[in-house]
């Protein structure tokens, strides 16, 4: 009887484990602004639909997000034109949209040839690019202005992460989101309204 016993046990387990392994374990931190983003085509999971939260974000992958929050990947995904930078590959997909983001003025390389590919997106620079997209271009050119007005308008309310760390897919949807619920230099529209994005 007994062994009859840890026989179930066992199976028990077995089939505890399987199940586990095949449900997304997503956390439940900034799931909702990325099923948000996600829904509004910003947001794009692997191929088994996993948003990968909690993976770090490259600088080369940033550009691609920012062009389906102008609602713009089609168009920047066909520019063509002369790059400096010597760490972007001619044929890379990504370069046509390091090209579009240069000409908007959105992102900036690390410096006059080299764009970083293959790095990581720090906090700060994703509230340097934000700042910008909500129309304080003047200010994020200065240092000591980008966190404090970061910390006044919100940007990164939510996100436990340092201004020096590797921002990960989760934060970067909060503080997109974040964006997207301030209202545009100059303008009584939010973000959202002014690139006309569904976003509730």
């Amino acid at each position: 009887m007994k062994r009859i016993f840890n026989s179930l046990f066992t199976l028990f387990l077995v089939i505890l484990l399987c199940i586990n392994s095949t449900v997304k374990a997503y956390p439940t931190k900034y799931y909702n602004e990325a099923k948000l983003l996600e829904k509004a085509n910003i947001m794009k999971g692997d191929t088994n639909g996993d948003l990968m939260l909690n993976e770090t974000l490259q600088r080369q992958d940033l550009v691609i997000i920012i062009a389906r929050l102008y609602s713009e990947e089609k168009r920047a995904k066909s520019m063509t034109g002369k790059l400096e930078f010597k760490d972007v590959d001619s044929k890379a997909y990504y370069r046509p949209f390091i090209i579009w983001a240069a000409e908007k003025g959105i992102m900036e390389g690390k410096s006059e040839t080299k764009f970083g590919v293959g790095d990581d997106v720090t906090v700060l620079q994703l509230e340097t690019i934000l700042l910008r997209i909500l129309g304080y271009e003047e200010e994020a050119k200065n240092p000591d202005l980008i966190v404090t007005l970061s910390d006044s308008l919100g940007l990164a309310e939510g996100v436990s992460a340092k201004d020096g760390d590797s921002i990960k897919r989760g934060e970067l949807s909060k503080m997109i989101i974040n964006a997207l619920n301030i209202e545009r230099k100059g303008s009584t529209l939010k973000l959202k309204d002014v690139l006309n994005l569904d976003i509730k």
